[in-house]
C-alpha cells in the first residue's frame, strides 16, 4: 500500500514538473499568470461569527478588511496566517474573552470576509500597516503561522512594546516556499521568475523577509509555542530563533499546525505574561 502511494505521489510530480516546464518553453507569458494564480491565491472558507461578535471593515490601500472584536478589557490582537482566517482564532477568543481580555482579529485581503483574490507576504504585511495604524497598541500580539512573519516585517514592529506569543511560526517563507515546490515538482525556474516578479514590484528582496534577524533582536517578552509535528512550519525554525535571542520556546506533541490553536498549552503561555508582568510591578 505504501508503496503504491508512492509510486502514485512521484506520478504526480513528475506531471507537475513536466506540464509546467513545458509551459514555460511554449508560452513563457502565460505560465508566469498561472503560477501567479497558484502561488498567491490563498483558500478561502465561509465562516458564521455568532451575532454578539463585534464586526465591522476597516480601509485599507487594497481595499476592506473584516474586523472582528470580542471581549472587554486589556486588548489582544490575533494575526492570522496564509490561507487562514480570523475565525481560526474564535475558539481562543471565547476562552480570553471570559478570563477579562478585548481580542481584535480580522482577515488579511483575499482571505475570510475581506476584499481581493489574490495576495502575497508584502501585500499582507502592508495592510497590517494600515489596519495597525487604525487602533490603539495592545497589550499583547499573537500571531499564527505566516502571521509571525507578516509582524516581524512590518514598521509597526519596530516601535512596538506589546508582549508577543508566536503560534506555529513561519519565519522564513522563501524555504518554505521552496520546500512546498520540491514536493510538488513544479517547476523550479518557473517558480524562481513568479517570485523575483512579485518581489521586484514591491522593491524587496526574499532574505530582507526572513523574521528571524528581526524577531532576535526584540526588547520585549517573545514566547513561542510549537507542535513537534508540525509539518508546514518546522519546529526547527523556532529552535533557531530561540538559539539566537531570549525567546522562550514551549512545545506540545501531536496536535499538528492548525489544532494547536485550541490547546489549552497556548492559554497556559497566555497566562504566563500576566504573571511575568504582575511580578515586574511588585519588583518595582
Amino acid at each position: 500500500m505504501n508503496n503504491k502511494h508512492g509510486s502514485t505521489s512521484t506520478l504526480s510530480k513528475s506531471i507537475t514538473h513536466i506540464s509546467t516546464k513545458t509551459l514555460r518553453k511554449l508560452a513563457p507569458e502565460l505560465s508566469k499568470k498561472i503560477a501567479r494564480k497558484m502561488l498567491l491565491t490563498p483558500k478561502r472558507t465561509k465562516n458564521r461569527w455568532p451575532r454578539h461578535v463585534k464586526q465591522f471593515n476597516t480601509e485599507t490601500r487594497f481595499g476592506r478588511v473584516r474586523t472582528y472584536k470580542y471581549g472587554e478589557g486589556k486588548c489582544i490582537w490575533l494575526i492570522h496566517g496564509w490561507s487562514s482566517c480570523a475565525y481560526d482564532f474564535w475558539p481562543l477568543m471565547q476562552q480570553l474573552a471570559e478570563r477579562g481580555y478585548s481580542c481584535m482579529a480580522f482577515d488579511f485581503p483575499a482571505h475570510g470576509a475581506s476584499d481581493g483574490k489574490q495576495s502575497s507576504l508584502p501585500q499582507m504585511i502592508n495592510a497590517f500597516e494600515d489596519i495597525s495604524a487604525s487602533f490603539l497598541d495592545p497589550s499583547l500580539v499573537i500571531t499564527h503561522a505566516l502571521g509571525a512573519s507578516i509582524v516581524a516585517n512590518s514598521q509597526w514592529f519596530n516601535q512596538c512594546s506589546s508582549d508577543l506569543l508566536l503560534i506555529s511560526p513561519v519565519l522564513n517563507c522563501y524555504e518554505l516556499l521552496q520546500k512546498l515546490v520540491n514536493q510538488s515538482g513544479f517547476d523550479q525556474v518557473l517558480f524562481d521568475q513568479t517570485i523575483h516578479d512579485i518581489l521586484r514590484k514591491e522593491k524587496l528582496f526574499m532574505p530582507e523577509l526572513n523574521a528571524i534577524p528581526k524577531l532576535k533582536n526584540y526588547n520585549g517578552q517573545l514566547k513561542i509555542i510549537h507542535d513537534k509535528q508540525d509539518i508546514t512550519a518546522p519546529l526547527s525554525m523556532s529552535k533557531q530563533l530561540t538559539e539566537q535571542s531570549e525567546a522562550k520556546l514551549f512545545t506540545t506533541n501531536k496536535l499538528g499546525h492548525n489544532k494547536i490553536l485550541r490547546s489549552k498549552n497556548v492559554l497556559k503561555v497566555i497566562e504566563s505574561f500576566t504573571a511575568m508582568s504582575e511580578c515586574h510591578k511588585s519588583i518595582a
